[in-house]
This record gives structure tokens, C-alpha cells and sequence, in this order.
């Protein structure tokens, strides 16, 4: 897989679905405890091997290690009978393997986290609110995966930051963030010396006179047995308290080897600031280039800023990929009024400021809750995948392939459960939130990357919740060619 986006954080209304996605952007006050802290069923975390990773590039999103990569899934099934509403949770690492994956030999994560913490009276769809981050933390060539803002029991969120470590057979322990981490938003190289970092991101302030909003830069690889970083930046992205920043994005946008960042802020309808006279440096999205030194250079994100802090002329960054092959990430974008998209084009100076392919939009394309960014049809330019849903009843995802002229509307397809085999019951559509959950890799090790789509089986075919997996042609995911996957069963052997 060909992804390039180190993370994004949104905390965005989706239109049609009714749901806050607040991927590590809201409040918090960081971990509740510090250190290597193993749940039932987990290893303790030795210390990484000496040597860590070979030379080459950072590895984003290969657990095993074996040079593939990997999907890690956060999904949810209703529980047994006796439960009642009980939804359980199954994180799980779905590998890599020629033929197609074996989900019965999917790496289980769940039991690196509290009892508590893998279950929930409440139904995931559109509350599960937490952050789920993928890359190699501690540099020794498996990826790690960084989760915060657990479901418990009384309906709330846990504060833990947790990262379970990656290795050739499965996790091989677990440490929390150190007491008073902000929430992790984000993992890249930002500094570009091939170890990746992890960035944190405060939460907002409701006015001016709150301060500063820090976006602070871990720099890794982070240290196994407490989770500390070498060293740190801070970076006040919320313009002295003129800004509520609550959504970034990871990627090389510039194609310098360093990965930057782009903020985007939210306001309310009757935010008190935006009635004084909000400086003229203010901007409601910007765009951060990765140095040495820590974040640096900012500016306006065309296509991405609006005209003034809460005009609505603006968009809403979902995704990051190189959708025109010319080695520089884009933003694929929500726009905020009238509906549609904006795909901003990277390049020497940044996003959308010259060097790379015009801003485009694209009517009509209405993307919710879920996206995925990979290489569909195994031409090396990233391809994009989204859910949609018109009543909340059923779902559909769009794919679209990149090429040389970006993502156009020629290559975008849209199918629904349907168009995979599910059949409609007498009393209710085919397939409630079909897409809800979307993951791109190449598990079947064919050069192309497969489609997950995550389903809660409303239909006869199957009734169940879990992951069609489509694996990638020429063409797109194949539609007809599809196996399902149960959630419960899912790393069970």
C-alpha cells in the first residue's frame, strides 16, 4: 500500500449520518498513567532488539515486519444473545500473506487493553470515538499501534494512550503515554531522519483569551519502557487563542522527504471572535512544513482556507495521498457549503501553491464518516475510498482512482451490498451503514491493493457483522470476487 497519510484528527458533523468523529482532538488531559502497563493477556514490552530497523523507509503500517503492509481494524459485533445490547470490540492486524490473508491468523489487540474497555452498551457507529494511530513508534522495524479514547463500561471515554507493540508474531507488549500527554493526533517523520515521530495536539480553547493551542512534535523513536520521546518542538497552531483547532492531517506535501502538517479550525455559529476584529495573519487553515527544527513556515492552504476565519467558503481535509504520481502529497477535502469535494494538489512550496496540479472539485460527492487512501489497481498512484450514506439505513462507497490529472469524476464508481452479493430481507434494506469502516492493502500480495468494507449485515447474506474484502483489479475492487469476514471471528485461530 501506498498510503502517505501519517494520520489525520476530525471532529467534523457529517452530514446524513449525525455523528462527531473526534479523532484525538477533543479535551483530555492525557494519560492517566505512565509507563509499561501490560492488560490481562498481554506480554510485558521487552526493550527492542538491538540493531532496530534495516536502513530504508520508515515503516507506516507493517506489523509483522515481513515488508508488507498490513491492516489494522478497529471493529465492532453485536454480542451473544445473553448480552443483551451489548456491542463487543475486536481490534485486530489482518497480514499480509500470497493467496489473501487468513483471518483466523489475524494478530488479536484487544487483550493489550482493559476488560473494560472492549465492550459498550452504546452502538459504535458514530460514537466510538477513539484514536486509532499506525507506525513504527520505536524504530525497530514493526509498526506499532497507538490507541486512546477506549469506550468504557458507564458510557464514557478512557483517557489512556496506549501503544501496543508490533513484532513478527503479534504484539509483544503494550506502554502508556506519560501522565499529561496531549492527545496523539498524527504520526510522521517530520525532522526527515527516518525515524517517525508522533504529533500531539491540545485541545481547543473556546475564545481569545485562552492562549496558545500547542501542536507538539514527540520526536521518536520513542522509548519502549515509558514511552518518552528523544526530544520535543511545541508549536502554537491556534493563533493565540484566535483559532479552535480541531482537525489535521499528515503528509509530504512539499516532496522534501520531511512530513508536514495542515490544521483546519472549527467555529461555532455565535463564536464571540468572530464579532471583534480577528487579525489578518488568522488563519482558519494552514499549512506547517516539517525542518529540523520543528515545525515552521506557515501559510494559507488554497482550496482549504476560507477567505476569513468562518466565512464557510472553505473545506474540511479528510485524507492524504499522492492522487497524481508525481511524488508530492495532496488533501482530498470536504467543502464546507454547497456540498462536494476539493482535491488540493501538492507541490515544491506546498499545497496548492504552484508546482503540482490545479485545485479541483468535484460535485455531488458527498463523503462520510469513513475514507481510505491505497493503490487500487497496482499503477502506483494512489486511489481513494468513501462511505456514504442517504437515510442511515444503508451505505455505499465511492471509489476513486488517481492518475497523471489527479482524481477525476471519469474514474469514480459507487457500489452498495447489493453489488456484492447481499440479499434484501422483507422488512429492511440490505445492509445497514455498508462502508461504515474502510481499509486499502494489498493482503493478497498481488501488487494491488484490496478493499475492506465494513459491514453490519442487516441482510440474509450475510447477518453478521464484519469486513468484505474486494481484492483489486485494473479496473477498481472487484465487486464479484469478494470473501466475508466475520468481526468475532477475526485472530480467533
Amino acid at each position: 500500500m501506498r498510503i502517505r497519510v501519517s494520520g489525520t484528527c476530525t471532529a467534523a458533523a457529517i452530514a446524513g449520518v449525525g455523528v462527531l468523529l473526534l479523532a484525538g482532538c477533543s479535551g483530555g488531559d492525557g494519560a492517566d498513567r505512565a509507563g509499561a502497563e501490560s492488560s490481562a493477556g498481554c506480554p510485558s514490552a521487552p526493550p527492542p532488539e538491538a540493531g532496530g530497523r534495516a536502513e530504508g523507509p520508515v515503516n507506516r503500517d507493517d506489523v509483522d515486519g515481513d515488508g508488507h503492509a498490513d491492516a489494522v481494524v478497529n471493529g465492532w459485533y453485536p454480542g451473544a444473545e445473553q448480552d443483551g445490547s451489548v456491542w463487543r470490540n475486536n481490534r485486530f492486524v489482518l497480514r499480509a500473506a500470497a493467496g489473501g490473508t487468513r483471518p483466523a491468523e489475524a494478530f488479536p489487540l484487544t487483550e493489550c487493553y482493559a476488560e473494560n474497555e472492549s465492550s459498550s452498551s452504546i452502538t459504535p457507529i458514530g460514537n466510538d470515538q477513539s484514536t486509532q494511530l499506525v507506525g513504527d513508534l520505536d524504530d525497530d522495524g514493526h509498526a506499532d499501534v497507538l490507541v486512546r479514547g477506549l469506550f468504557t463500561l458507564d458510557g464514557g471515554f478512557g483517557g489512556e494512550q496506549r501503544i501496543i507493540w508490533g513484532g513478527p508474531d503479534g504484539p509483544v507488549g503494550a506502554t502508556d503515554l506519560p501522565t499529561g500527554t496531549e492527545p496523539a493526533a498524527g504520526v510522521g517523520d517530520f525532522d526527515g531522519d527516518g525515524a517517525l515521530d508522533l504529533l500531539t495536539l491540545a485541545g481547543p480553547g473556546a475564545g481569545q483569551s485562552d492562549g496558545a493551542q500547542s501542536a507538539t512534535v514527540l520526536y521518536g523513536p520513542l522509548d519502549r519502557e515509558a514511552g518518552e520521546p528523544r526530544a520535543t518542538t511545541d508549536t502554537d497552531v491556534g493563533h493565540d487563542g484566535w483559532a479552535s483547532i480541531t482537525d489535521v492531517v499528515v503528509g509530504d506535501f512539499d516532496g522534501d522527504g520531511r512530513d508536514d502538517l495542515v490544521t483546519r479550525a472549527s467555529y461555532d455559529e455565535e463564536d464571540a471572535r468572530l464579532e471583534e476584529d480577528v487579525p489578518d495573519d488568522v488563519l482558519d487553515a494552514a499549512f506547517y512544513r516539517g525542518t529540523p527544527e520543528g515545525l515552521g513556515t506557515t501559510g494559507a492552504v488554497p482550496g482549504i482556507t476560507a477567505s476569513r476565519p468562518g466565512a464557510g467558503d472553505g473545506a474540511t481535509p479528510l485524507a492524504v495521498g499522492d492522487f497524481d504520481g508525481d511524488g508530492h502529497d495532496d488533501l482530498f477535502a470536504r467543502r464546507d457549503e454547497g456540498g462536494g469535494v476539493v482535491l488540493v494538489y501538492g507541490g515544491a512550496e506546498g499545497p496548492g501553491q504552484g508546482g503540482g496540479l490545479p485545485s479541483g472539485t468535484i460535485e455531488g460527492w458527498e463523503p462520510q464518516l469513513s475514507t481510505a487512501v491505497g493503490d487500487v489497481n497496482g499503477d502506483g498512484v494512489d486511489d481513494l475510498a468513501t462511505f456514504h450514506s442517504d437515510n442511515r439505513d444503508d451505505g455505499q462507497v465511492t471509489v476513486a482512482l488517481g492518475g497523471v490529472d489527479g482524481v477525476t469524476a471519469e474514474r469514480t464508481t459507487t457500489f452498495g451490498p447489493e453489488d456484492v452479493g447481499v440479499t434484501d430481507v422483507a422488512d429492511g434494506p440490505p445492509d445497514h451503514h455498508f462502508g461504515w469502516d474502510l481499509h486499502l492493502a494489498d493482503l493478497d500480495l498481488d501488487g494491488r491493493d484490496d478493499l475492506l468494507v465494513g459491514t453490519f449485515g442487516a441482510g440474509e447474506r450475510p447477518a453478521d457483522a464484519g469486513y468484505w474484502i474486494l481484492p483489486g483489479t485494473p479496473e477498481g475492487p472487484s465487486t464479484t470476487d469478494g470473501r466475508f469476514v466475520a468481526t468475532r471471528d477475526a485472530g480467533q485461530g
